[in-house]
């Protein structure tokens, strides 16, 4: 009797180890059906969910909960996407979460997978660095795009107590990047994103120090590329430096790929196809390297351009920061003429050096303080201004020039008494046609 209860215990082990609640196998009652319930929750109606099941029917892509009966038995798995509510300005960013994935149907029974979606906190929002903030104001702001219709003044939806930050920008999963404004700061920190929905004091949870950089103030700009590395441009060094993604969890990093021969370099941005465009300030250029050059130390750009104010007074103007737009335009600000200026695809191609006049040129009342911009979904472009102060260039304000004598009023300028001095903008996500590494679909 003993050893046909010591049979059965280990036939039941046996059975319990091939086919565990949930889990994978091809012992999970391999002949016969059952049902499978994909439950999706989280989501603002008519918007659609990204999952992905994987089992012995096959692989499908779904949108929604869903139901399926009598299907082959056998081990089931699920995947999700985060996905974006529409808005005309920045749209809201759901993560999923699955659980019960694996799921192991059974002849005649039921199994069920869940993903929960929820909003990521830092998006739906503009933020910006805040230099010199007023008593009691915090160093980085961030106003939902619900305060951004029209011209207001408006009080910040997240005032973020962080170290002073000299730019900012975006990871895919929203967390904030941001370099150190100060000299006991770090080069980099980084700030979650689940941090990011409410004010008060912030922790961040990445502070990166890179060597070889003892020049001051130290880096001024950063841009992810489309693999996830980090690139920083140092103005008093004379060079940009490249983080890689495997080093962004490291507490001090040494650049494996560094761009130098530059002349003061500031803002950094890719394009669609992986170049590398970088503000060479302090000579006035714009300059390219291309794709193909960015996996290995190199200097002297592959295209350099200089552009210049249309006749009868001709200067060159300056450049400063950059910003693609949907359609691969090159917008460029300069900020001593106060004075956005776009590069077109045209204007962008060869190599070598030229000099040109760029078709449109923005010029943007004097007392504006040019030190940011970002592409919403709508085609504007926001643009820090004068103290207190940010704006909108709408599309339509985009495609006409104008002078100094004849500036461009932004249509839209919000006011608040927490902005010192805004800094670098940016938005979570990104418009999912533009070549940031923040976008989404």
């Amino acid at each position: 009797m003993q050893q046909s209860w010591f049979g059965l215990f280990v036939v039941i082990s046996l059975l319990l180890t091939a086919c565990p609640a949930g889990g994978p196998t091809t012992a999970c009652d391999p002949t016969g059906t059952g049902n499978l319930v994909v439950n999706v929750s989280g989501l603002p109606a008519g918007l659609n969910a990204k999952v992905t099941l994987v089992g012995p029917s096959g692989t499908q892509t779904l949108t929604a909960s869903q139901t399926f009966t009598g299907t082959p038995a056998g081990s089931y798995s699920a995947t999700a996407e985060k996905v974006a509510q529409s808005d005309p300005l920045i749209r809201t960013a759901y993560s999923p979460s699955v659980s019960d994935s694996p799921a192991c149907v059974r002849n005649g029974q039921n199994a069920t997978i869940n993903v929960s979606y929820s909003p990521i906190p830092s998006s739906n929002k503009l933020w910006m660095d805040n230099s010199n903030p007023p008593s009691g104001a915090s160093p980085v702001l961030a106003f939902a795009a619900s305060l951004l219709g029209s011209t207001a003044t408006q009080s910040p939806s997240v005032s973020a107590g962080t170290i002073n930050l000299r730019d900012l920008t975006f990871d895919q999963d929203g967390n904030l990047w941001g370099i150190g404004g100060t000299t006991a700061d770090p080069n980099l920190a980084r700030y979650p994103a689940s941090a990011l929905g409410t004010s008060g004091s912030k922790t961040r949870d990445r502070s990166i120090n890179i060597s070889g950089i003892s020049c001051l103030p130290g880096p001024a700009r950063l841009a992810f590329d489309a693999n996830g590395n980090l690139w920083v441009s140092v103005p008093c060094a004379n060079k940009v430096v490249r983080i890689a993604a495997a080093q962004l969890s490291a507490s001090t990093v040494t650049p494996g790929v560094e761009i130098t021969g530059l002349d003061g370099p500031e803002g950094l941005a890719f394009d669609s196809a992986g170049n590398l465009w970088i503000a060479n300030a302090g000579a006035k250029r714009v300059v390219k390297f291309n794709a193909s050059r960015l996996n290995a130390s190199t200097s002297g750009p592959d295209l350099t351009i200089q552009s210049q104010t249309p006749s009868p007074v001709i200067n060159t103007l300056d450049a400063n920061l950059l910003a693609f737009d949907a359609s691969g335009n090159l917008w460029v600000m300069a900020f001593g003429g106060n004075v956005l200026y776009r590069l077109t695809s045209s204007d962008q191609g060869g190599s070598g050096t030229k000099t040109l006049t760029p078709a449109i040129q923005v010029s943007v009342p004097v007392s504006a303080v040019l030190e940011g911009m970002a592409f919403d979904e709508g085609g504007g472009l926001w643009i820090t201004y004068s103290a207190g102060k940010f704006a909108r260039l709408s599309s339509t304000q985009l495609s006409t020039s104008s002078t100094s004598g004849s500036p461009t009023t932004p249509e839209r300028i919000i006011t608040s008494s927490s902005i010192g001095s805004a800094g670098a903008l940016a938005l979570y996500p990104a418009p999912a046609g533009l070549p940031l590494y923040h976008k989404l679909p």
